[in-house]
């Protein structure tokens, strides 16, 4: 009998369980689709990251010490892309080994807003430049997403939560747009003739004044 009796206790708990996955209309909450591509996408971006982080950061460190004609960037860009390179190999490292979802996206997001940087400094100094500047802007972003989808650290959640408050809008009509535009454009001429009238005003006051002779 203290068989039979357990047995509702356990099916009863494992029928909590499923209806904790169930929401209140009867429908079963799937991931998003990021949040199930990221995890596989994590290992192949990080090490992605850490190869690309190890080329420029050698690279670059080689062009400091011998220079060469082709690549013609400054000796502080050359710096500048040395540290991106040890940071995206920090990042693609940790990447491998680390279960913090906040401290990947950190260092992933700082090497992205670094990389991005670099890209638009040397946008304009060779094609070898730019293309280094395109990978590794490419790279750190498919890091970051892959840490967001893995560790759901909240960006994709945010970008989600912001589509949803968007489409909450209350977008004027073509006719409100119309009269809306139309009273601020004759309110602005309205202003500015009055602030002419008004310079007008007081610089003839001022010069009359100012020919007035005492004594």
């Amino acid at each position: 009998m203290a068989q039979n009796l357990t047995t509702p206790k356990k099916d009863a708990k494992s029928a909590d369980k499923k209806i904790v996955k169930v929401d209140a209309h009867g429908h079963a909450h799937k991931k998003p689709f990021w949040s199930q591509v990221g995890p596989k996408l994590l290992l192949p971006a990080s090490i992605l990251l850490t190869a690309g982080g190890l080329l420029l950061a050698v690279y670059n460190t080689m062009q400091i010490i011998t220079p060469s004609e082709g690549y013609t960037l400054s000796l502080g860009l050359k710096i500048a892309s040395g540290i991106l390179g040890l940071l995206m190999t920090v990042a693609g490292v940790l990447g491998l080994f680390m279960k913090k979802g906040k401290t990947l996206m950190t260092l992933g997001a700082l090497s992205l807003v670094y990389a991005i940087v670099i890209l638009t400094a040397s946008a304009k100094m060779g094609s070898m430049a730019l293309v280094c500047g395109i990978v590794a802007v490419v790279v750190t972003l498919l890091y970051t997403l892959a840490v967001d989808g893995k560790h759901d650290v909240g960006l994709f959640r945010f970008l989600r939560e912001m589509v949803g408050e968007v489409k909450k809008l209350t977008w004027l009509s073509g006719k409100e747009l119309f009269s809306h535009t139309l009273a601020v454009i004759v309110f602005v001429l309205a202003m500015a003739l009055l602030i002419g009238l008004l310079d007008l005003a007081f610089s003839s006051g001022f010069g009359a004044l100012s020919r007035i002779k005492i004594g």
